[in-house]
């Protein structure tokens, strides 16, 4: 054990992230943001360099690393003295934001128990930052809130050449989510585990759903990305007929996703009914955590929509007060983790050669909104994804909305887990039935 500082133990869902890390299984959740001036101006690392420090000396999160046997339940985040960010930036020639996602969506932490913080941050030639962190250390309101800062930092820090290395401060992690709420979970959650694990394969919902091809028997990530951009006046009508409609964005993309795919899925109807679906749901509205902090405080909702090539605003309606319901009632269920998080690996092991869990996995984190600080720096379109792509859902939907008012999606997916194909004729057909709804 080394005499670093123990800043406090891993929570259940942080291992949960460790493990299937530590196991090669998943890389980094990644975002990417264009910084842009009047003047054009190239973000060097004289800019950053400074207003990393900025980051890294107001999130703890930022200087810290793991200590521990990473695929058990004894792990603890530790305080790293000094962060060389020179280390952690890359400056790249290339502007290609999809290359540059697939690359860190492929591509764990090489070393997560050195002399290195568990994030790193790519400076593409068009000054998009790509800024790609281990899961154990934030979700998705994390990355928006990385961002946030850094915008915030460039608006109010001088450009500078002074060293590097930055001291780490005594900061403290936020508490985790099982100490900010009751994760216990209910009679009603230990019946729907034992069911799953007891009835037989054919009467179960997963039988008859689509997952996508089995999880490759092979541990290696090979994500591939793609990406959609809608300008801000679809995105505007998007929204507006939405709320028209009493549905949500989420729900309508939920809706919209489900109708694409019964579509290239006609060939054969008897063999797919449903498809399996997981919404990871913010809970940091619920239990009053602001948006601008690191941590995971995140829950899911796992549903089994019929195969309907029809789109329908009154499920989409339906769909928006169910996943409302579930954000403030379902986060319980996530405590049923606790009791097998000393068997991570055991089940994610156990996966390999298997059906997949979930066809698509829908995540929308909402508009960015910019700090409200003068300045010359802001923030052009974004782009946000989680990894987990080897034995996770089949296809990953990703939105995120950009101070513009544009909406960007990214389609992410796993080498052996779809055809290539299959996800450009699917995101050609969600581009067009977007516009439709939004015309």
């Amino acid at each position: 054990m080394s005499t670093l500082h123990h800043v406090r133990p891993l929570s259940f869902l942080e291992k949960y992230y460790t493990t299937r890390h530590f196991l090669g299984m998943d890389a980094c959740v990644v975002t990417s943001a264009r910084y842009t001036t009047t003047e054009n101006t190239p973000l060097t690392k004289e800019l950053l360099f400074p207003a990393l420090r900025i980051l890294i000396e107001a999130h703890a999160a930022l200087g810290v690393r793991i200590e521990g046997k990473e695929d058990t339940a004894d792990l603890a985040f530790v305080r790293l003295p000094t962060v060389d960010v020179s280390r952690l930036v890359e400056f790249s020639t290339s502007s290609n934001v999809q290359e540059a996602l697939e690359k860190h969506l492929s591509h764990g932490l090489e070393n997560t128990q050195g002399d290195l913080p568990l994030w790193r941050l790519e400076v593409l030639a068009d000054n998009t930052v790509v800024f790609a962190a281990h899961h154990s250390i934030g979700d998705g309101l994390s990355h928006t809130a990385f961002h946030n800062s850094l915008l915030r930092a460039l608006q109010e820090t001088p450009s500078s050449t002074s060293s590097s290395s930055v001291v780490i401060p005594e900061l403290t992690l936020l508490p985790p989510i099982e100490d900010v709420a009751d994760i216990r979970p209910t009679v009603w959650h230990f019946l729907a585990a034992l069911y799953e694990l007891l009835a037989p394969k054919s009467w179960q919902k997963s039988f008859s759903a689509w997952t996508g091809k089995p999880v490759p028997t092979v541990i290696a990530v090979d994500t591939r990305v793609r990406l959609l951009q809608f300008k801000p006046s679809e995105a505007t009508r998007f929204a507006e007929a939405c709320r028209a409609h009493g549905a949500t964005v989420t729900s309508t993309l939920y809706v919209l996703s489900v109708s694409v795919l019964a579509r290239l899925l006609t060939s054969d109807p008897r063999i797919y009914k449903t498809v399996s679906v997981l919404i990871p749901l913010s809970l940091r509205p619920v239990f009053g955590i602001a948006s601008d902090v690191f941590g995971n405080y995140i829950s899911s909702h796992n549903t089994y929509p019929a195969l309907d090539s029809a789109f329908s605003w009154a499920t989409a309606a339906r769909f928006a007060a169910e996943l409302q319901e579930q954000r403030s009632t379902n986060y319980r269920a996530m405590g049923m983790l606790r009791l097998v998080e000393k068997q991570y690996a055991r089940f994610f092991m156990g996966t390999l050669g298997k059906k997949r869990r979930f066809g698509f996995a829908l995540s929308n984190l909402g508009r960015f909104e910019a700090p409200s600080v003068e300045g010359s720096w802001s923030i052009g379109e974004m782009f946000f994804s989680p990894c987990d792509s080897l034995t996770g859902a089949a296809l990953g939907i990703s939105a995120v909305g950009d101070p513009t008012g544009g909406l960007n999606i990214t389609f992410k997916w796993g080498a052996e887990s779809l055809d290539t194909e299959f996800v450009e004729e699917f995101t050609s057909l969600f581009r067009d039935a977007f516009l439709g709804l939004s015309a």
